[in-house]
């Protein structure tokens, strides 16, 4: 099957943040979030150069629970995106095999060809394959995929989604393999036959790279880990404010879909890699329905798989969503088994929670350590910077997260740390300045500017943690995105890993020009 298509459509916009209002009743997080985000704004507005942007009004600005409008974000010009669509072929799925699709522009980002990325989408899904970072607007060919059971009647994988699991994990391998040029396609193309033969740019096989977007990450992490003799030409990685560990994904510190953040995390304590919960209070309450496990309910016609595991803070017995927090769990393929974090079960069995007669829908500590092997990307961190000695490692986080809404951002230190420590070749918390002012024609004085390999503060006083993350309002995510890519595509090419840049170290340009404004 080749299939070739414009793919302008609409880039992702900037992260929704349906769960601030929530956050801020807990802590004054998104007060310095919004205030920190009008005075980047403000700053946006006295040193971009060339490009008018919208006025905003301070006053609706500094609103309680009010985003910045859409209007105010610097949208790069897209220039002309196509496709090519194919099947790879795998064990993991049926038919024809895995669905692929690789997005191109018209120009390479180097004279010799473009580097690849292969996109891990976020969340739990199996469809990977609508989802667009545009890293064809930075001379990159973009892959995308479906799981198995994932995409399309038309187009997908054909199979069963085992909620990304160890098939998931061949699956993405088998991917890897197609995108750095070591495994054919149905038809036995090569990427560079496909590409040559859909008049793509000619994909460099040496310089291969991976993005996890959120939940992405774990996946990207476990593959790396458990195929190492496989995906030995993988030469960078990068991160989406991923949720690495089983603790962040799903979310058990407070996410936007919780009504309060978990309290009883010790802040701090997870950018030492020993993430501290006081579990005293939890309880179990066998008749009720978690709300945010709703797949149950979607899938069987249910409120969802029974019983809540909660802190019980007035010690009632009852769960009162407005004022405890509760976890949230991962489901079995079958959908009737709930499995809490290893960490999680742990101190349920100690403290005996469930009263001496664990419930049939719990997995036990044992049966949770075996889920999260395959899903936990934090358990591997170790291996992979010791199996890939010349891998690159950026990892993208800003002042107020897609999701998780904790403080400290406890996700982002805990990752950043746990590859410091395991002394990573290159290693980054977001792009470098000069890459994200190149792409968004803005001043490079609005971004961040960490130096790679040193250690951060991550401290929350004094807004020292969030000097190190990236502003909101000013560019969407994507754009972040693709300056890591850039980057990580420009040294690995080029052999400067310790250069502090003034410009990018090659000059790139799509050739997209912004639309003409309309006559006043």
């Amino acid at each position: 099957m080749l299939k070739t298509t414009n793919q302008n459509r609409t880039a992702p916009r900037n992260k929704t943040r349906q769960g601030a209002c929530f956050l801020e009743a807990a802590k004054p997080y998104l007060d310095l979030g919004n205030g920190r985000r009008l005075l980047l704004v403000v700053t946006l507005l006295s040193l971009t150069l060339g490009f008018g942007v919208p006025s905003i009004d301070a006053g609706a600005a500094n609103a309680k629970g009010v985003e910045l409008p859409p209007e105010s974000l610097r949208t790069p010009p897209l220039a002309k995106e196509n496709s090519v669509s194919t099947y790879v072929p795998s064990e993991t799925c049926e038919g024809q095999g895995l669905a692929v699709n690789l997005i191109y522009g018209e120009k390479a980002r180097y004279e010799e060809g473009a580097p690849v990325v292969v996109v891990i989408p976020g969340g739990e899904g199996a469809d990977g394959l609508s989802f667009n970072t545009h890293m064809a607007q930075v001379g990159l060919i973009e892959v995308r995929f479906a799981f198995p059971g994932g995409g399309s009647a038309k187009f997908g994988s054909k199979g069963t989604f085992d909620n990304r699991g160890a098939l998931s994990i061949e699956a993405l391998r088998d991917v890897l393999l197609f995108a750095g040029g070591k495994k054919p396609d149905y038809k036995g193309r090569f990427i560079s036959d496909l590409t040559k033969q859909s008049g793509a740019p000619r994909p460099l096989s040496d310089n291969i790279g991976i993005l996890g977007w959120d939940n992405g990450g774990n996946q990207a992490l476990v593959a790396l880990a458990k195929f190492p003799e496989d995906l030995g030409f993988i030469t960078w990685l990068a991160f989406y404010e991923s949720p690495i560990g089983s603790m962040f994904h799903p979310s058990n510190l407070g996410s936007q879909q919780d009504l309060m953040i978990n309290k009883h995390y010790r802040e701090g304590s997870a950018s030492s890699g020993n993430l501290v919960v006081d579990y005293r209070k939890l309880r179990w309450l066998p008749q009720g329905f978690r709300r945010p496990n709703r797949l149950t309910g979607t899938k069987r016609g249910t409120p969802g798989l029974k019983g809540v595991l909660f802190f019980d803070e007035n010690e009632n017995g009852q769960w009162e969503e407005s004022k405890e927090f509760a976890f949230n769990s991962s489901l079995d393929v079958a959908l009737t088994k709930q499995f809490f974090p290893p960490q999680v079960a742990a101190a349920c069995e100690r403290l005996d929670v469930f009263k001496g007669i664990w419930p049939a829908n719990v997995g036990t500590v044992s049966e949770s350590e075996e889920f999260f092997a395959n899903r936990d990307g934090s358990l591997y961190v170790s291996q992979v910077a010791a199996k890939y000695p010349k891998l690159m490692v950026g990892i993208f986080a800003s002042s107020v997260d897609h999701n998780q809404q904790q403080i400290d951002h406890p996700h982002i230190t805990f990752l950043y740390n746990s590859f410091l420590t395991n002394k990573v070749k290159w290693l980054r918390l977001n792009p470098d300045p000069v890459y994200v002012a190149a792409i968004a024609a803005m001043n490079l004085a609005n971004f961040v500017n960490n130096r790679p390999n040193t250690s951060i503060d991550t401290t929350t006083d004094q807004g020292a943690l969030l000097a190190h993350l990236e502003p909101e309002g000013i560019v969407p995510d994507y754009v972040y995105m693709q300056a890591f890519a850039a980057e990580m595509s420009d040294r690995f090419k080029l052999k400067k890993f310790r250069e502090l840049l003034k410009a990018p170290l090659v000059n790139y340009s799509n050739g997209a020009q912004d639309a003409p404004k309309p006559e006043q």
